[in-house]
């Protein structure tokens, strides 16, 4: 399945660490994980950390799939909103989710602190504004909440999101412990880390997931992979049978822009809104935006660049109407698949029919944070180790 079409900008900004070879001889280990991408680059992170012995797979190169196209805002707001959740799945479930998220917000922010190498990971406010003046209601409740349980969250009226931003909108909520990166320096740079504490990588070496039995999966060149467990981080290049009728493929469109001097807009705060499908946009080392919205239900991409382009330009359009004074063009822009579920949760842990076998698979906008969460999660599973979170994304709800 094809992830992204068009020009994608994160992996021009970076070489990866290193070349690794295929897989062309049977091999064992004990933890296997299928994707080197961000969710597995975070797993073979967590788990080599606690001294486990990691091999990660990817079909392709690391972090050349769905992390290439991603935004990289990270926020510990997810795409359904707190008081959301609280209407179904109760308040418990939702205050812990979201106490997950937060938790796994500053534990990336601790892991990009001990990083060597640039990875472009900036600790940013948010700004989560009302679309429409009907949405201010919908701000003021989920402040409410998120106040009740300190998260950490301003509400701004109108008149001082003018003042202070200059975003000419009906309110908005501020929130903080969120940051942005370029996911694939990001990724290159964990993948180092990762090497020096022992974990085996084979690019070009794809799994045929219909040959996966109890404790080996067969590549499609023919070589078997034993193992004691296998992590699934594949993305959003397949959709599962244990996730039908639970999740979805969609597409949403992303643009860089040309790099201008001087500051964009106050603190370079990361921007989102309530509408759906909605328009985000954040800044980037160089006086670059990143930007992305227009999503489409549908997992046919787009081919045609020109088109590509089109849907980019209606995306810095409409910031452009929010800061008149930003003159730039679009450098590259693309289209790329993502995966959202039903219930507006991700799927990480405990296959339901296999205990060895987990998924980390972060589903909605949040993909990053969630797959540190998820990674924990599984570290913790197979530790045998109590985990609070994990009943609420494991795949079998």
């Amino acid at each position: 399945m094809k992830l992204t079409t068009g020009q994608t900008y994160w992996d021009k900004t970076a070489k990866p660490t290193s070349s690794f070879p295929s897989l062309e001889e049977d091999i064992h280990t004990d933890i296997l994980i299928v994707g080197g991408g961000m969710s597995g680059t975070l797993a073979a992170f967590k788990l080599a950390s606690a001294g486990k012995n990691v091999t990660v797979i990817d079909r392709a190169e690391v972090g050349k799939g769905s992390s290439s196209a991603n935004t990289g805002l990270l926020q510990y707001a997810s795409d359904t909103m707190l008081s959301e959740f609280v209407d179904k799945i109760g308040e418990d479930d939702a205050v812990l989710f979201y106490r997950m998220c937060l938790e796994s917000m500053d534990e990336l922010t601790k892991i990009a602190s001990t990083l060597p190498e640039t990875t472009g990971y900036r600790l940013r406010d948010s700004i989560y504004y009302a679309s429409t003046p009907n949405d201010v209601d919908k701000l003021k409740r989920e402040y409410s909440y998120l106040k009740k349980y300190d998260f950490p969250a301003e509400f701004l009226a109108h008149q001082k999101l003018v003042e202070e931003y200059g975003i000419d909108k009906p309110g908005a909520l501020r929130t903080w412990h969120d940051a942005e990166v370029n996911p694939y320096q990001f990724i290159q740079a964990l993948t180092a880390e990762n090497i020096k504490m022992g974990v085996t990588y084979f690019e070009h070496t794809a799994v045929d997931m219909d040959s996966l039995t109890e404790n080996a999966i067969k590549s499609e060149s023919g070589a078997h992979i034993s193992f004691d467990s296998i992590i699934i981080a594949t993305g959003y290049s397949k959709l599962y049978s244990e996730l039908n009728g639970k999740a979805q493929m969609n597409q949403t469109f992303a643009i860089a822009t040309t790099p201008i001097e001087g500051e964009l807009w106050k603190d370079q705060v990361m921007v989102w809104e309530t509408k759906k499908p909605y328009l985000y946009f954040r800044t980037a080392p160089g006086g670059r935006m990143i930007a992305g919205g227009l999503d489409e239900e549908s997992s046919d991409l787009y081919d045609d660049p020109a088109f590509i382009q089109r849907k980019g330009q209606e995306i810095l359009d409409e910031i452009k109407e929010m800061f008149p004074h930003i003159d730039v063009e679009i450098e590259d822009a693309w289209n790329s698949l993502f995966g959202i579920s039903k219930d507006g949760l991700p799927f990480m842990g405990r296959a339901p029919h296999q205990d060895n076998v987990y998924y980390l698979l972060g589903f909605e906008g949040n993909g990053t944070c969630y797959s540190m969460a998820g990674a924990a999660i599984i570290q913790d599973l197979l530790e045998g180790t109590p985990n609070p979170y994990a009943h609420i994304v494991r795949p079998s709800r």
